[in-house]
């Protein structure tokens, strides 16, 4: 069996995230998302995978390659072109695995990989066709699954209800007698061709795809840039005890579970409140505060002062003094100076509203804060109200309040409405 990742395309969702770096890089407690379903992958003795790449597909391949040595998988690449669907991109595959049972997973969705394993694997050594599902609280999102008891019958892609239902988690195991049937999928509504129309396909000719149900602790998807927030709360929800890798001054006082990587160093009189995660070469303090549910990842400096509440901080990022990160996303090699302020609740405590692709987007979350590209700099005094996106390499100015979307590479002087 040989595996199939999907990974060609340009998150426009996760912007300004994916300004620098493609969606299945975007580090997951400073892991590219992409090595979860790779290390899936592996658990299901799958040795050999086929990503299938376009976006920034040089710096992909060079990350993809380090994780598959790591995981004693070999892998080989395959260039997409023009992105017309994940039916294309399939078919692009099997020009390289023509005649092998496949088993295709998309590269930017995290997944356990020990508990989704255990899940499928008695389906894998049958070698039977399966989809995995799992249930979600608005379907409107994601391929809606149509069951006829354990088999699916259909999946409608971004169906207009918002209703709860059984969604497509995004691995499907095509055996080689039906890889005919991906070349007869025709171009959707939606203008894409869409490997989940291969379920219908199949049922039709008598061989319906098994549907296998998981549970949503074990699969996230990271489709909006609060997202990474939440997939990152689900992980550290299931921390359970301290481990103290790094250095921590005796003045500091730890409560809860937390992970403090090797090289980090957390300086004298800084509160830590778990469930928190504070990686390699990480330092923070003297006197900071980290809440719950915060995550801050290799080579960032957290300093004096500084206050972080549920968000996550990307590599090498730096708030060295007097800010505040509230319920925010803060992107790689991202300055912000002193006394930066990134609120993150409404006058009216409404649910936080986002624009996504020109739209505005209720984020389901009551608190939000900035979603900050990677490379930005903030001078002393700037605000950032709840919700709002600046693009990467963008510059604020000192003492300006931004009220909205900062265009990348953007230089903001005055305050920003």
């Amino acid at each position: 069996m040989i595996g199939v990742v999907l990974a060609a395309g340009k998150g426009e969702r996760l912007k300004p995230f994916t300004e620098t770096r493609p969606k299945p890089l975007i580090p997951i407690l400073d892991r590219p998302l992409i090595s979860y379903p790779l290390e899936l992958l592996k658990r299901i003795n799958v040795s050999h995978s086929i990503i299938v790449v376009s976006y920034m597909k040089d710096l992909l391949i060079d990350r993809v390659k380090a994780i598959c040595n790591e995981l004693d998988m070999s892998c080989e690449f395959v260039e997409q072109g023009k992105e017309l669907g994940t039916a294309h991109a399939v078919e692009r595959a099997l020009e390289k695995a023509s005649g092998e049972d496949l088993i295709v997973v998309y590269g930017d969705i995290y997944v356990d990989p020990d508990a989704v394993a255990h899940s499928l694997v008695r389906a894998v050594e049958r070698r039977e066709p399966f989809i995995m599902c799992v249930r979600v609280d608005d379907v409107s999102r994601y391929g809606a699954v149509r069951l006829q008891g354990s088999i699916a019958v259909s999946i409608e892609e971004k169906p207009p209800s918002k209703a709860p239902g059984v969604a497509y988690a995004g691995v499907m195991l095509i055996p080689k007698d039906l890889h005919g049937l991906v070349s007869e999928i025709k171009a959707s509504p939606r203008g894409e061709y869409e490997l989940t129309d291969l379920v219908s396909m199949a049922y039709r000719c008598g061989r319906g795809f098994r549907a296998i149900e998981v549970g949503d602790e074990v699969w996230h998807d990271v489709g909006y840039p609060w997202s990474i927030i939440e997939v990152h709360k689900k992980l550290l929800s299931k921390i359970d005890k301290k481990v103290v890798r790094g250095s921590v001054d005796q003045h500091v006082v730890i409560k809860g579970p937390v992970i403090v990587e090797e090289g980090a160093e957390v300086r004298g009189f800084t509160y830590i409140m778990g469930p928190a995660y504070i990686g390699r070469d990480v330092v923070v303090g003297p006197s900071a505060f980290v809440r719950p549910y915060s995550v801050i990842m290799h080579g960032s400096h957290i300093g004096f002062s500084v206050e972080i509440k549920e968000s996550v901080v990307m590599e090498h990022a730096h708030a060295a003094h007097l800010t505040y990160i509230g319920d925010s996303v803060v992107g790689e090699n991202v300055n912000l100076g002193a006394g930066t302020l990134l609120a993150n609740l409404r006058f009216d405590e409404k649910n936080v509203k986002v624009t996504i692709k020109g739209k505005r987007i209720d984020s389901g979350r009551r608190k939000l804060g900035a979603l900050i590209g990677g490379f930005v700099k903030t001078g002393v005094n700037v605000s950032i109200v709840p919700g709002v996106k600046i693009g990467s390499y963008a510059i604020i100015y000192p003492g300006v309040t931004v009220y909205r979307d900062v265009p990348s590479r953007a230089v903001v002087k005055d305050t920003y409405r």
